[in-house]
């Protein structure tokens, strides 16, 4: 019987005494890793009981050699050399396993790209070699693995799932956040005795490019605004809650009403609100607190402010692709660049405050950084307005 088409893997079946025809016996079954098969082994015992005057002696001393039998078993022994039986177990069951216990670990959006990086991972290897196991994952495969990450392979689905969008390749930091991915489950591995050593450790991450972030004009904010106003209310708020809050689309799907403190103009953020675990509070000017206030008419204090199963309050939180899905649609209608992103918007609104003379440490908490070096990133952008700033006020040659 082939243990690797079975559900569950069983590298051993404890030893136990049995009497045939031919008198007594040890009788057990291991894995067998160079076949890939469960194999049955067992012991005469007929000399041994030929010692014994009494049944009770015999089974005594069998029942004491049973017992190390199954420890030697349990911890990797087989008849054929000791080998640890876990590197056999095949990979895609192994997967399933790494994320089950780290479900109970990992906030919900960490899970997702825990969980995106083990669905690749498992894809490639259904693929390309389907009865592969830890002993069997090298360095070679693992670089293999990263190739099939950078050429856009892997890319994902379009928003309708109707066509595979092609890519020339990934961005640097997705192959890198990758390559982190295949370091951490391996280490897991290690620790677990599926695996000996991590192929992906000697694997060198890619240098990353100084990431470009686009600032979006006021005349496009308001074009984006008069569109969500009429289109999607909702999405309008989870807009200047970004711009204005400074809160990352995924926070925003956290904000329950009762952190909403009208009297006080802001929005307090909790750590377990916030990506870093950093308390904040997020800013609401006069135009965001009334859109608040209209849009949770008749909300519970406990209460998400943009719920699961629509773009109104309700008892579970909106997931952050949704924004994702609706910005995109927006954009095309629109006819906007792709460097237009959701997440585009709260750098917009930390350039901006920084270019109407905000102190830097006030926009430092403001946005939940956690040095001021993060902060002073956003003054780098190229502001359109500056040389005709500059004209109205210099003098000639």
């Amino acid at each position: 019987m082939s243990i690797l088409n079975t559900h569950e893997f069983t590298p051993y079946v404890p030893a136990v005494l049995r009497k045939n025809s031919h008198g007594y016996v040890i009788e057990y079954y291991f894995y067998n890793h160079l076949s890939g098969e469960q194999e049955r082994r067992t012991i005469k015992l007929n000399r041994i009981r030929a010692r014994y005057a009494s049944m009770r002696d015999f089974k005594e001393y069998v029942n004491i050699v049973i017992c190390k039998l199954n420890l030697k078993l349990a911890g990797g022994w087989s008849p054929i050399g000791s080998t640890n039986t876990r590197e056999f177990v095949p990979m895609t069951q192994i997967l399933e396993q790494y994320i089950k216990e780290k479900q109970s670990e990992l906030a919900k959006n960490t899970m997702f790209a825990y969980r995106s990086f083990c669905d690749r991972l498992s894809a490639w290897i259904d693929e390309k070699y389907p009865m592969c196991n830890c002993s069997l994952f090298t360095k070679v495969l693992a670089i293999n693995f990263m190739e099939h990450i950078w050429s856009g392979e892997s890319a994902v689905k379009n928003k309708t799932k109707k066509c595979t969008q092609k890519v020339e390749h990934v961005s640097e930091r997705t192959y890198n956040n990758n390559l982190k991915l295949g370091r951490a489950f391996f280490a897991w591995c290690i620790e677990k005795c599926y695996a000996k050593e991590n192929p992906f450790d000697s694997i060198k991450p890619k240098r990353e490019r100084k990431k470009m972030r686009t600032i979006i004009p006021k005349d496009i904010r308001q074009k984006i605004d008069a569109y969500f106003a009429s289109k999607n209310p909702g999405m309008r708020i989870v807009c200047r809650l970004v711009y204005t809050s400074l809160l990352r689309p995924v926070e925003v799907t956290r904000v329950q009403v009762k952190q909403i403190l009208y009297d006080r103009s802001c929005i307090f953020m909790t750590p377990d609100k916030t990506k870093n675990g950093n308390q904040r509070v997020g800013r609401m000017d006069e135009e965001l607190s009334q859109l608040l206030h209209e849009h949770l008419v008749g909300a519970q204090s406990t209460d998400y402010i943009v719920s699961n199963n629509s773009w109104t309050y309700g008892r579970s939180p909106k997931n952050s692709h949704a924004f994702s899905i609706e910005w995109d649609k927006m954009r095309g209608e629109l006819g906007l660049p792709r460097e237009y992103q959701l997440y585009s918007l709260r750098d917009s609104g930390i350039h901006d405050l920084l270019l109407e003379g905000v102190v830097d440490l006030d926009v430092m908490h403001a946005a939940g950084h956690s040095d001021l070096s993060m902060t002073t990133r956003y003054a780098d952008h190229l502001d359109d307005e500056l040389i005709a700033r500059i004209n109205s006020k210099a003098a000639t040659f």
